[in-house]
């Protein structure tokens, strides 16, 4: 673990380099700051990722005292429908854990499954990907953990070979549908793609790439079978398990909610169409009549729901986030960028999705797969016009969320897991360390395998991509 100080040392080093880079490189003024900024943001937030809000802060109010930016601009740049898209659904997610929805249907599935350990390591991988991409990646990984903690307490097994394998699901499923990651959510927005858009050209992939991975798991996960065959039974856990599968009139209404939004979702654009609203509107007005439907349900708890369902911290992170990067787009960085990958890569459309991706993927393994994109963003609407960006957002999505199995800190959801089975250990369960080599080991080849599969699965369509 690098020390503090050594921490802080690099990123002042980064945060004097970079300036003086950007003036060599024959940026104006405000393009230098502008660039400045985004280094404080970026550097401070993978330094110090506990003060990485802080950080947020500091690089919106330089560009403010330097008037490189009006309060206007951030406002526009903010992009408050994703906010609002993300609280909306925060609150949904949140009303369905209140009312222990996901814990019905994940224990229901596993449940079946009980007695054939193979059947059941395989639907705790499919049930991640399903609910990351029906929910989004950390309340997946949330449930199936605790199913998880369960199944293997039951079949005296260690729990972290299959949560690994779970998290890679879990962060493939996130990329099928416009609900499971903010990301999706931002394209969605940005590109002008519906639900049913995810659903035909980014839910295939990831249903292949997950087969994929159940077979590796199948493979890597012996042990953990055999001794699963050898298993001792506890009655205690298989009644406990049993009764939380059977279905119960409370959960009607979390039931008809849950199906509301999602089939809303699925069919928003249809909608929009018949009564010639603009384009994704009722995205966001499906999002937010499930919320407000939700707090309606359970008054009682509207206000715990609001304020501790919501994670308020990273939205706020999200929106300075966007403020920021938007900054390149409004003082002509972003095109100056696109220029030198139309340079580098002649126009190429694949060179571009390769260059694009390769920049997404190494961010997001490293950092956060939503400043990878958002950093994306404006140079892909920089490209439009020059050459088909349609594809171009789809590889930004599968890299943002396929590169994020490469390391312990590569997703959200990898690192709630790693905080979960590590807590789980220091409680004296029989829980082994995870080891951030011993993970890229496993993940690295996980997400080249995967992404080399999804950018195939997307070339070979091409001829058939609509124009953007």
């Amino acid at each position: 673990m690098v020390s503090a100080r050594v921490r802080a040392l690099i990123l002042a080093i980064v945060i004097a380099v970079v300036p003086l880079i950007a003036w060599e490189a024959g940026l104006n003024t405000k393009q230098v700051i502008s660039v400045t900024a985004l280094a404080i943001f970026i550097g401070g937030s993978f330094a110090f990722w506990e003060f990485r809000v802080a950080f947020a802060f500091s690089g919106i109010s330089l560009l403010l005292f330097t008037n490189v930016i009006d309060i206007p601009h951030i406002v526009d740049f903010s992009n408050v429908d994703v906010i609002l898209f993300l609280i909306s659904m925060m609150i949904v997610i949140g009303f369905l854990e209140e009312r222990k929805f996901f814990d019905w249907m994940t224990a229901r599935i596993i449940y079946t499954f009980i007695n054939r350990p193979s059947l059941v390591f395989a639907a705790i991988l499919f049930v991640s990907f399903i609910l990351a991409a029906l929910v989004d990646e950390v309340t997946s990984i949330l449930i199936t953990l605790a199913l998880t903690m369960r199944v293997c307490h039951y079949y005296n097994v260690d729990p972290v070979p299959i949560a690994i394998f779970e998290v890679f699901t879990t962060n493939i499923g996130s990329s099928a549908t416009v609900v499971g990651n903010p990301i999706g959510v931002l394209i969605a927005f940005r590109s002008g793609f519906s639900f049913f858009d995810f659903i035909r050209w980014s839910f295939p992939i990831a249903v292949a790439s997950v087969i994929v991975i159940i077979a590796i798991g199948e493979l890597y996960l012996k042990k953990e079978k055999e001794t699963a065959r050898q298993k001792v039974h506890i009655e205690e856990e298989l009644k406990a398990l049993e009764k939380e599968a059977k279905y119960k009139k409370a959960l009607n209404t979390p039931t008809i909610v849950f199906l509301g939004v999602i089939i809303g979702l699925i069919l928003h654009h249809h909608l929009e169409g018949v009564f010639h609203l603009p384009n994704n509107s009722l995205l966001l007005g499906v999002a937010m009549a499930g919320a407000g439907a939700s707090l309606f349900i359970e008054h009682k708890k509207a206000v715990d729901i609001v304020e501790k369902k919501v994670d308020w911290w990273t939205l706020v992170y999200f929106i300075l986030l966007f403020a920021s990067v938007g900054t390149m787009q409004y003082t002509g960085i972003s095109n100056l960028i696109a220029e030198k990958v139309e340079q580098i890569t002649r126009g190429n459309i694949v060179y571009v999705m390769l260059l694009l991706s390769a920049i997404v993927g190494g961010i997001t393994s490293v950092m956060d797969n939503v400043l990878a994109v958002s950093i994306a963003i404006p140079i892909v609407n920089s490209l439009s016009g020059v050459i088909n960006t349609f594809p171009i957002w789809w590889i930004a999505l599968i890299a943002g969320t396929y590169w994020g199995n490469a390391t312990v800190i590569g997703s959200t959801a990898n690192i709630v897991m790693a905080g979960y089975m590590d807590k789980a250990r220091k409680r004296g369960e029989k829980v082994s360390e995870i080891r951030m080599l011993q993970w890229i080991k496993l993940g690295v080849p996980i997400s080249a395998i995967t992404f080399a599969l999804a950018f195939l699965l997307l070339y070979i369509q091409m001829g058939i991509m609509p124009t953007l």
